[in-house]
């Protein structure tokens, strides 16, 4: 099941939503505190040796996480372009952060470096960044990439006052096969047409696997969208739309530091310019 922003459910629902067990089954495995997952994530790796990105590529990845004694252990595999790898890690601190959140940290392992990641029950998201002995960075996560903590400015063609708005929610669902991504843009206001967006969503957005993560560009990009408007007459009401394309968007993300910087176009008259973080403050200050 795809993870949906902001739904909050029990732990337990989440981690089985996300992950799957070593004998393929749908639930992880628990005890006492424990749950043992085998998560679908893809890699981004750059050579630091020589510069070369070597793009996004499918992996899975192993966490067992014990929120008593708050610790884990993970099982990273990626590929080094001659096939798969896999590195152990145990020892690694598992502090909690917030409800649902726990930062991991390791200091100390002699087959990587720089170890860090989170595990998010709330936004079912995992993510874990390492560099190998043999000088690869890599970061996993899900195939949802997200951005929660946004400032958005929306400008008009007309005399429409610009508006801005605060965490405008950045959802890029990632296809490493295709080289493409599902873009979708939730909770953001068309002041001009008088309607607020549930979501605008972008099917096939051309992916461009960066050095510091990747980018999202296309014109005239096909839309569907839901929208909320607000009449005299009916009250506010629930709709859907494909008349808002994307005229022109471009995305930039930072894996390594959590971030988009976002430009692009609703339909004909509403330009966008957004910047922000995947969270407020729980993995950097």
């Amino acid at each position: 099941m795809k993870k949906i922003l902001l739904l909050i459910a029990a732990v337990g629902l989440i981690m089985g939503a996300i992950s799957c067990s070593d004998n393929g089954n749908d639930e992880p495995k628990r005890g006492d505190g424990v749950v043992s997952v085998n998560t679908p994530m893809i890699n981004h790796i750059v050579n630091q040796n020589n510069g070369e990105v070597l793009g996004m590529s499918a992996t899975r990845n192993k966490l067992t996480l014990d929120t008593t004694k708050r610790q884990a252990s993970v099982e990273l595999t990626y590929n080094d372009g001659n096939g798969d790898k896999t590195i152990s890690i145990s020892n690694i601190t598992a502090t909690p952060v917030r409800h649902g959140f726990y930062a991991l940290t390791a200091t100390q392992s002699n087959q990587v470096k720089d170890f860090s990641g989170y595990v998010d029950f709330n936004e079912s998201s995992i993510r874990y960044s390492y560099t190998t002995n043999d000088g690869l960075r890599v970061i996993s996560t899900i195939d949802e990439v997200f951005f929660l903590k946004t400032n958005n400015t929306i400008s008009y063609l007309d005399t429409t006052k610009a508006t801005k708005m605060e965490n405008v929610m950045y959802q890029f669902t990632l296809e490493p096969s295709r080289g493409t991504a599902t873009v979708k843009v939730m909770g953001i206001t068309h002041a001009k047409d008088n309607k607020y967006f549930i979501n605008i969503t972008a099917l096939n957005v051309p992916v461009n696997v960066t050095r510091d993560g990747y980018t999202f560009a296309g014109e005239n990009l096909k839309t569907s969208a839901v929208y909320i408007t607000a009449t005299d007459s009916l009250g506010s009401r629930t709709s859907s739309t494909d008349k808002y394309p994307f005229k022109t968007f471009n995305a930039m993300t930072d894996l390594e530091n959590d971030s988009i910087i976002a430009n692009f176009m609703i339909g004909d008259s509403a330009t966008v310019v957004a910047a922000g973080r995947t969270y407020p403050n729980y993995t950097r200050n």
